[in-house]
């Protein structure tokens, strides 16, 4: 009989081949359905009813596109999935009384292209991206897997109490997909709700328990109209939106100064332009702000809207900024509660308490939301020796570090029973 170990690298092998964009984890989310039938779980919802008012999508034709390639061979209604509402909500009761548990696993990846270096984990072992230029660059499917353990843990425990429920999320990268779960009921009646990040700097062995410093972030698409016209015959006809953009780029990036903590900002793509002897009628943005607190966000933002709007003055060129996707920043209010489950853990775990993670993560509306009901909320971060920085196309986690992960919510779950029987 296949030990956990081996069936979350399993698990973490077969994910790490379909890593699909967020709101495209059409193949994924089937994927992690059939895996959850499998073991026994009957309360599964997904589709529409575990969404409401999503942003960041992509745009029609590319939902349209990737839903060709699924067949419609499962047991279960894929039509909702192939929409592009991705991700599911596994529930289980265990009739006895105790408090309802959840945990968070995010299920996207990235648009990158996976090395083809011979020295690459998944290549020597044959499990790399099966899309050209898509991959699981951050651990995802890591998390992924030790949720489908944690599942089967919970389901095939008969001494647990209480109700558990496991949240698979689409669309983390560009933080779109947790509050359109979250205003869907995601974490309505959680008592406790946990999450976690795979590596962050963090070597093979260390646990970071109850993540702090998460930065607040918007992200921004905008679109710049003008008007374009023969460079050479005709210039002053044309409305020239590539100066806009630059100039509005260049703009940006000098607003970053605040006092009140750290800042971020990037505009990570300008497409503009289409002939050497045309004035380019229109331009695309795509951009980022993050600070280290909410009051910072909402200044860079009035700045963006503000920049973009003087631009757009200046160049006699029209706008449309979209908002794709938006964070919090996240600190628990529950420190006591931090604290003793640091204390248990450390038994069997290297801990670190309260890391700082520097970065934006979406999980932050949902582990906010159960602390304003009165619940109890904690993310933790999953030491593990990765290949290659995230985000990177040689990114590769320790696997080892799966059965450390599992067997860390294992133990968190016995802490809170024990604490919930004393």
């Amino acid at each position: 009989m296949e030990n956990i170990k081996d069936q979350l690298i399993n698990y973490r092998r077969k994910l790490h081949q379909i890593p699909e964009a967020g709101y495209l984890e059409m193949l994924t989310t089937i994927q992690l359905i059939k895996e959850i039938k499998k073991l026994g779980f009957t309360d599964i919802r997904y589709g529409k009813e575990i969404h409401k008012d999503r942003i960041g999508l992509p745009n029609d034709e590319k939902i349209k596109a990737h839903a060709e390639m699924i067949e419609d061979q499962e047991d279960f209604d894929l039509s909702e999935i192939k929409e592009g509402y991705t991700g599911l909500i596994v529930d289980y009761d265990t009739k006895k009384p105790g408090p309802k548990i959840a945990f968070r696993f995010e299920i996207d990846g990235l648009l990158i292209e996976e090395t083809e270096d011979s020295s690459h984990i998944p290549n020597k072992e044959n499990f790399k991206s099966k899309f050209k230029e898509t991959m699981h660059a951050c651990g995802h499917d890591g998390h992924m897997a030790i949720g489908l353990g944690l599942a089967k843990y919970i389901i095939q425990n008969k001494d647990l109490s209480g109700s558990y429920r496991i949240i698979f999320q689409p669309a983390e990268e560009g933080v779109h997909g947790a509050k359109s779960l979250l205003e869907a009921g995601a974490v309505d009646g959680v008592d406790y709700l946990f999450g976690l990040h795979i590596g962050m700097r963090t070597p093979t062995g260390t646990i970071g328990v109850g993540t702090r410093k998460f930065l607040a972030t918007k992200k921004f698409d905008i679109d710049l109209k003008g008007k374009a016209s023969h460079a050479g015959i005709f210039p002053e006809r044309g409305k020239n939106a590539l100066l806009g953009a630059a100039s509005l780029s260049l703009i940006l990036h000098s607003e970053l100064q605040n006092s009140k903590g750290m800042t971020r900002l990037n505009v990570g793509l300008l497409n503009t332009g289409s002939e050497r002897n045309i004035v380019p009628g229109f331009a695309h943005l795509e951009l980022e702000i993050r600070g280290e607190n909410d009051d910072i966000v909402k200044e860079l933002e009035k700045k963006v809207r503000n920049s973009t709007k003087g631009i757009s003055l200046a160049y006699d060129l029209e706008y449309d900024i979209k908002l794709m996707g938006s964070s919090i920043t996240f600190d628990t209010k529950n420190e006591d509660f931090r604290d003793s489950l640091n204390k248990y853990l450390e038994k069997d775990f290297n801990t670190k308490i309260a890391p700082a993670m520097n970065a934006s993560e979406d999980i932050c509306y949902l582990l906010a939301a159960v602390e304003e009901n009165g619940g109890k909320a904690l993310h933790f971060i999953l030491g593990s020796d990765t290949a290659a920085s995230h985000h990177n196309n040689a990114f590769d986690i320790d696997e080892n570090s799966l059965y450390i992960g599992y067997q860390m919510f294992v133990e968190t779950i016995d802490f809170i029973l024990k604490e919930e029987n004393k």
